[in-house]
């Protein structure tokens, strides 16, 4: 072909068939001569040869496009050239750091306008396409799909998925692009896919344009006149354009950038800013200047990962209508009635779907004659044309005519031959609507009967309640015929069946779409009714629902009308009728203080709540503050109840278990009514919300209708259950540290016989370590016994030499002890003396914690975490215990001198007696000492008189010293001195001259000694002076026991 040829098919964009033949004849021949070119996929082989048969597309792995339309012509620059040819200008590029991938093109060479163009980064490292499934030829309706897979190595995938469905005039690209982790990309340096077109429309002379669709799309393309010149609009394509071509979007992401502007601009810097090679985004320029335009698109993409999105490549040719099509079924009632509007290139009616146009755009109104009684179209303006081809309008009567059907206000691209209408119903060419004057029932209500209606249409936060019901007692409501307004429709008449339906479904279905009615009845509409009504017969349900929708249904409209009711209501069981346990079953009275089985506090346990109602599957609560146990001890207190239940089987209504609850008191239990009870079965509708039922204190179980119709939202067991039982503690615990007082602390240690306050406690508590204070009384079981050994010796020390008692009162055993007996003959010490207690309940099942001592066992295993250990015991004090007492010694001496009487402080130390050197706590003073002064005989009289001399006290235990003062020359003679350690005895010498006053007892029992033999007794002394042996003047010693 001739340059010139070449050049003429540029300037005109017209071929003949002829010459595409052979082009591609030619194009066949290279690709048998020259195997492993590009791959070349075709859309539609068989169409884009007339208004009717849609766009034939020729696709190249390189995303070169050609595309045949309407009169067999190529559309695309260069129009006689199909791929793989290289004079396409078109193809999707890809710009990632600073360099640009795709396919180039071959100009017209020579003094031609159009250069040679290559991107820097040459075309793509990979590049394929799949065959088209289904294969050609395509049917109208059918849609075919190719994927096109673009890569650059080590960068950026792209597949592309191409789409077209005959007779559409548009090819969608849906793209995955996906930048692999670590790739340099970020929003300064942006990965950049383009898609750019030269369409070839007409002379070099078309316009830009730039829209947003009906469908919130934004539309860059470029479209030419059928007549008149410049550029009328850049922001519609008006009503008069010829041809157009565009990018669309459709879904996944927005154009990033954009340009509609002259074609070689896209290929090189500078101008307009619109070329792919620029390192900016494209600059959004929408030429207004009729030119050789051309369309490219942008989407930047910043950051790694795998993006989606497509946009359609759409190609339309204005045709103008043979008419306007109007399709009914020739009658209606007052509720609106569907018509469907169309244009048709064929002059038959009905048209056929090859003939319906569904480019470019036709809008209008729809109109009806006469003018009274009113007619409304909704919508108001149809529009035809581009998406689909046809459009729904609903026409609404307000009263009984018969009506001709007609359009005005037509604009795009008026029809050839007006409007024509089909009458569906009749299969006849007709525009006549008869409209009966049948009251229009568009929707349906139920509602509480008595309750003033809300339109929900006008005011949609407002209510129309259906209020909770119980299951086996009868009940009504009210069905209301509605408007499409939402207005009451006070003229229906009619038949209905009314339907309740489980909503508990999620989602919930379509009001149409329910099955399954759980009740069902029929109801009559008389126009006296004015639009609402109560059911005829009432309701029964014997099953509980969580969530019920009623459903009218008038099967006598044309189409049906169905309506849900606007609120769901609950229809809940009246009682828990079913309070049972397998495991807590001793003593159903509560009274019995020995029956088993036996769960401790704490321990889990079985409970059981059925309310015997089908449907009902929810779980039941327990309220502890409604548990009671007539037998409560004095000072006890009612404990609380852990666990949950399991749901109820729906099946029955029933089987609500719970196998880990626990209670954390002693005895037994019952519930009180509501003690077990649901406040979650009317939540599921929202009646419990809504305020549908009763929540309040004194109502909220009520299952009598309050004066408004409602009933309590909860319900539980209407009387008192059986005892469960019985519990009892978990362990025994030792309160530490136990009170030891009362004795020498200061020495650490105690005398046998003497006083002393050992206090301790045990607590019985739960296994969470609360004390139950309802292990009290008879309910109180617990033997607690003491123990005593020294110096872990394996030999238990006689208890019964301890002084002790103890007894239980509210979970508390309280023990004291105040001495240790000492025996005829003495014994001890014991000066690593352990005190301890044990406690046992319910043959050994309750036991005391952390036990650590054993009189009987030098090695016993102590309870410790983890190790229950053996020994039974718990120690709770220790001390020194020793068998002690009081010593005075004779003395002797001058009369004229005072006179040391020695005091020894005592214990037995097992082998003899020795000074209790521990013992800085008994003193005495000198009131408790008795002095007495016999008259002796007449062969060995006493001269001492009465408190000649006078006994005094010094220093502190366990060394104090006694001493006579010395009674002077001529007082010879001896005085009997004793230690009143129990009650007082004697006189004591307060002073000299003359009996002093009585004695001083020391309170200190425990020191006395059987000296005598003759049981124990106070430590007595004589002192003696002036007694002398021999010339050398000593003194004669003489012992006085």
């Amino acid at each position: 072909m001739s340059r010139a040829e070449l050049s003429y098919d540029h300037c005109k964009g017209r071929r003949t068939a002829a010459r595409f033949g052979w082009s591609l004849l030619l194009l066949m021949l290279l690709g048998w001569l020259q195997p492993g070119r590009a791959t070349v996929v075709e859309f539609n082989s068989g169409g884009g040869t007339n208004a009717s048969n849609g766009l034939h597309f020729y696709v190249e792995d390189s995303t070169h496009l050609q595309v045949k339309g309407l009169d067999g012509s190529g559309q695309l620059n260069r129009s006689n050239k199909v791929p793989p040819q290289l004079q396409l200008k078109n193809g999707v590029f890809l710009r990632t750091n600073g360099r640009v991938y795709g396919p180039g093109y071959q100009g017209m060479g020579g003094g031609g306008a159009t250069p040679n163009f290559s991107p820097d980064a040459g075309m793509f490292g990979t590049h394929t396409i799949s065959a088209v499934s289904p294969g050609n030829p395509s049917a109208n309706g059918v849609q075919q799909v190719a994927t096109n897979n673009l890569g650059v190595t080590g960068g950026p995938q792209i597949s592309i998925v191409w789409k077209y469905t005959t007779p559409q005039d548009y090819l969608t690209a849906q793209v995955s692009i996906t930048i692999p982790s670590g790739y340099p990309v970020s929003a300064g340096n942006p990965v950049r896919y383009y898609h750019v077109i030269d369409p070839l429309l007409n002379n070099l002379g078309a316009c830009g344009v730039k829209y947003t669709d009906g469908n919130g799309k934004l539309v860059i393309g470029t479209y030419t006149l059928a007549s008149g010149s410049g550029c009328p609009s850049g922001t519609a394509l008006p009503a008069n354009a010829d041809r157009y071509a565009a990018f669309r979007e459709v879904s996944g992401k927005s154009f990033s950038s954009y340009c509609a502007a002259g074609a070689n601009a896209f290929f090189s810097n500078g101008g307009v800013n619109c070329s792919i090679e620029q390192s900016a985004a494209l600059s959004n320029t929408i030429v207004g200047t009729a030119q050789d335009t051309g369309i490219g698109v942008a989407f930047d993409f910043s950051a790694s990962g795998t993006y989606s999105f497509s946009y359609d490549f759409v190609l339309g040719m204005m045709v103008a209508p043979d008419h306007l099509e109007i399709r009914h079924d020739g009658s209606a009632t007052l509720c609106p009635e569907n018509l469907t509007v169309l244009a048709c290139r064929t002059s038959g009616v009905p048209c056929n779907a090859s003939d319906i146009i569904n480019t470019g755009t036709i809008t209008g109104k729809l109109t009806a004659s006469p003018l009274t009684p009113a007619v409304s179209f909704n919508p108001a303006t149809f529009s035809v044309g581009a998406g689909g081809g046809s459009a729904t309008v609903l026409m609404q009567g307000s009263g009984g005519a018969t009506y001709t059907l007609g359009a005005a206000n037509i604009s795009g691209m008026p029809p050839v031959n007006g409007v024509k209408c089909w009458n569906t119903a009749t299969n006849s060419a007709s525009c006549s609507m008869v409209v009966s004057n049948t009251a229009c029932a568009g929707n349906f209500e139920c509602m509480e009967t008595g309750k003033s209606y809300n339109n929900l249409v006008g005011t949609p936060a407002a209510r129309n309640p259906l209020y909770t019901k119980l299951a086996g007692t009868d009940f009504k409501f009210d069905v209301l015929a509605l408007q499409s307004s939402g207005a009451v429709a006070t003229a229906y008449n009619g038949n209905v069946t009314v339907e309740l339906f489980d909503d508990s479904a999620t989602p919930a279905p379509a009001c149409s779409a329910y099955s399954a009615p759980v009740a069902s009845q029929s109801l009559s509409f008389l126009t006296t009714d004015k639009g609402r009504k109560t059911l005829a017969s009432a309701v029964n349900l014997p099953r509980a629902y969580r969530k019920l929708r009623c459903r009218v249904k008038d099967s006598t409209l044309n189409p049906v009308v169905v309506g849900c009711s606007s609120d769901d209501f609950t229809v809940r069981p009246v009682a828990i009728t079913s309070l049972t346990s397998t495991t807590a079953t001793a003593d159903s009275s509560g009274a019995s203080a020995t029956n088993t089985p036996l769960i401790k506090a704490g321990a889990a346990f079985a409970l059981a709540a059925g309310t015997g109602t089908a449907g009902y599957d929810d779980k039941p609560k327990i309220n502890s503050a409604l548990l009671q146990w007539s037998s409560l001890p004095a000072g006890g207190s009612m404990g609380s109840i852990s666990g949950a239940f399991t749901t109820a089987a729906g099946a029955s209504g029933s089987g609500a278990i719970g196998s880990a609850f626990t209670y954390s008191e002693v005895g037994y239990f019952r519930f009180l009514p509501q003690g077990v009870y649901d406040d979650s079965f009317t939540t599921y509708s929202g009646d419990a919300v809504n305020g549908d039922c009763l929540s309040d204190p004194t109502n909220g179980a009520s299952n009598s209708p309050d004066a408004d119709g409602k009933y309590g939202c909860r319900f539980g067991n209407t009387a008192s259950s059986a005892y469960f039982g019985r519990f009892i503690p978990d362990h025994f615990s030792v309160l530490t540290p136990a009170t030891f007082d009362g004795y020498c602390t200061a020495g650490g240690f105690i005398y046998m016989d003497q006083t002393f306050n050992l206090r301790a406690s045990i607590e019985a508590r739960n296994a969470s370590n609360g004390k139950t204070l309802n292990y009290s009384a008879g309910f109180a079981r617990g033997a607690v016994t003491p123990q005593m050994e020294n110096n872990n010796s394996g030999v238990p020390l006689d208890i019964s030499r301890l002084n002790w008692s103890g007894s239980w009162g509210n979970g508390v055993y309280t023990f004291s002890a105040n001495q240790f007996k000492r025996l005829a003959v003495a014994d001890g010490p014991y000066d690593a003396l352990a005190f301890g207690l044990g406690v046992t309940d319910e043959g050994g099942q309750v036991v005391l914690a952390d036990r650590d001592m054993d009189a009987s066992n030098t090695a016993c295993t102590a309870d410790m975490p983890g190790t229950p250990g053996n020994c039974p015991a718990k120690q709770i004090a220790g001390s020194k215990l020793r068998y002690g007492r009081v010593k005075l010694g004779m003395a002797h001496g001058s009369e004229l001198l005072a006179l040391p009487l020695p005091l020894r402080l005592e214990y037995w130390s097992g082998g003899g007696w020795q000074i209790n050197t521990l013992d800085s706590c008994t003193n005495f003073a000198a009131g408790n000492f008795s002095l007495a002064f016999p008259a002796g005989t007449a062969a060995k009289p006493n001269n001492l008189a009465a408190c000649v001399t006078m006994l005094s006290v010094a220093g502190s235990a366990p060394a104090q010293k006694l001493q006579l003062s010395a009674p002077g020359r001529n007082n010879n003679g001896w005085t009997d001195v004793t230690l009143n350690l129990d009650e007082a005895a004697g006189n004591q010498c307060a002073a000299l001259g003359g009996a002093g006053p009585a004695a001083l007892g020391a309170g200190l029992p425990w020191l006395q000694f059987n000296w005598s033999g003759s049981g124990a007794k106070n430590p007595a002394a004589r002192a003696t002076f002036g007694v002398y042996k021999n010339a050398n003047e000593f003194i004669y010693l003489r012992e006085l026991h």
